[in-house]
């Protein structure tokens, strides 16, 4: 008796429920049978096509209401929603899950912890690679530093920085910069100095200032910025400059990685388009009192190749850079335009700069410079997030202009091992360029 009336109660619940309001969303789509030879074809490409938007706004707050409540989900009515749970955790593609299996390496299990932004399981992890000596390959730093997405704000504060001066950051941006931090600590160089100047903890944790380093003269700046709004800029610019200059590649912006609001033009420039002279300053080098590895060299071009090169900029025009980002942010980067140097510019500038660099290092002998240079023009406002450079292969250009990204010799492949930057002016106030590194100090 008592199972049958548990049968008609079942039968009966359906039609007890409260009727579901019709979808205005396409109709569903029932997925292919995985037997189906067509089955890769018409896999679903929009998540329109197989749940409507009501519906997943009610999963979500169901499984978020249950959350907190975990000794419900222990009961026996949960029981298929924890096996579809489970399952749905299984064909995740993406965070912890994004490789198969439970042994995953402390790198994927890094990446995974950052793509699904839980942060303190990042550090725990980040802490264990350090205590274990591994190293993560530089790709995988890259990617790191890159999906944390960390805006300093410090290139812009004003001298005196560090003097009661807070940077109002978010929950999540504290927790970013702690991550940036575990980083470093993880396979950065460790800073010792005991002058740095800490930020507020609260508004900027692990983060300690150091003293600009200024090797500017104390002699008057040209204004180089204010010639290129009057346009005298070009009145000493080498001639036919813009006849000189000549796009080889163009790639759309979507297509560019990451995919950008703007399109990538690639140029390059007639043999000593911008000449370098035989007659030249002298260059000093001066290296950094704190960063090991860091060093400037003073005077390798002159005034005038400096504004060269900027007129060149300004003769193609330089391009806006704003990468597409998932949360509709539009980052203030830097204007630019890519110039492959030609080889009579290569040669020149290498022979001003290689007695300053190493002949080898770690085994591999220096070759000279990538050709491919991108060279900026800053807007007020702009940073660029916090990121660790790549190493990238020699790029070169074929007789007919096609570009050559890896123009390495057959069966020898080269890569940057420095990251070499060419300051063109002076004349600016309050732009810096932060140099992040961990703390001995901060160690616990």
């Amino acid at each position: 008796m008592t199972k049958s009336k548990a049968k008609k109660r079942k039968q009966n619940a359906p039609a007890e429920l409260p009727r579901k309001a019709p979808k205005t969303a396409a109709s569903t789509i029932t997925p292919p049978d995985s037997s189906d030879d067509n089955a890769a074809t018409l896999e679903p490409k929009s998540l329109q096509t197989v749940i409507s938007d009501e519906e997943l706004d009610i999963a979500i707050e169901t499984l978020n209401t249950l959350a907190r409540f975990p000794n419900l989900i222990k009961s026996k009515q949960c029981r298929d929603l924890r096996v579809a749970v489970y399952d749905f955790r299984q064909n995740c593609a993406s965070g912890v899950n994004n490789t198969p299996g439970t042994n995953l390496g402390l790198t994927a299990r890094i990446t995974g912890a950052l793509t699904d932004e839980k942060y303190d399981d990042a550090r725990v992890l980040l802490a264990e690679m350090r205590i274990r000596s591994q190293e993560p390959k530089l790709g995988a730093l890259c990617r790191w530093v890159r999906d944390l997405d960390v805006i300093s704000g410090l290139s812009t504060l004003p001298e005196g920085e560090g003097n009661g001066i807070v940077i109002q950051r978010s929950e999540r941006d504290k927790q970013r910069l702690l991550v940036l931090d575990a980083v470093l600590r993880a396979c950065g160089h460790s800073d010792s100095n005991p002058k740095a100047m800490p930020l507020p903890v609260s508004s900027t944790p692990g983060i300690a200032l150091q003293e600009t380093w200024d090797l500017r003269p104390s002699t008057p700046p040209q204004q180089v910025y204010a010639s290129v709004l009057d346009k005298t800029i070009f009145d000493s610019a080498p001639q036919n400059l813009a006849a000189s200059l000549r796009v080889i590649e163009r790639t759309s912006g979507p297509l560019r990685k990451p995919p950008n609001h703007h399109d990538a033009l690639l140029y390059t420039s007639a043999p000593n388009t911008i000449p370098l002279t035989a007659e030249h300053p002298t260059a000093t080098l001066h290296s950094h009192p704190v960063v090991p590895g860091l060093s400037l060299l003073k005077d390798v071009l002159s005034a005038d190749e400096c504004k060269a090169i900027v007129a060149a900029g300004e003769t193609v025009n330089f391009l806006p850079d704003a990468p597409l980002r998932e949360d509709g942010d539009i980052s203030i980067l830097a204007h630019n335009f890519y110039w492959v140097v030609d080889t009579a510019f290569h040669d020149s500038l290498w022979a001003r700069v290689s007695p300053f660099v190493p002949p080898s290092v770690g085994g591999r002998v220096v070759r000279g410079l990538n050709r491919r240079f991108r060279v900026y023009r800053y807007v007020p406002g702009a940073e660029y997030r916090a990121h660790i450079d790549g190493a990238w292969p020699p790029s070169g250009i074929l007789p007919d202009d096609t570009y050559v990204y890896d123009a390495s010799p057959e069966g020898k492949g080269q890569s940057s091992l420095f990251t070499f930057l060419i300051y063109l002016n002076d004349e600016f106030e309050a732009a810096k360029q932060p140099i992040f590194f961990q703390l001995h100090a901060r160690e616990r």
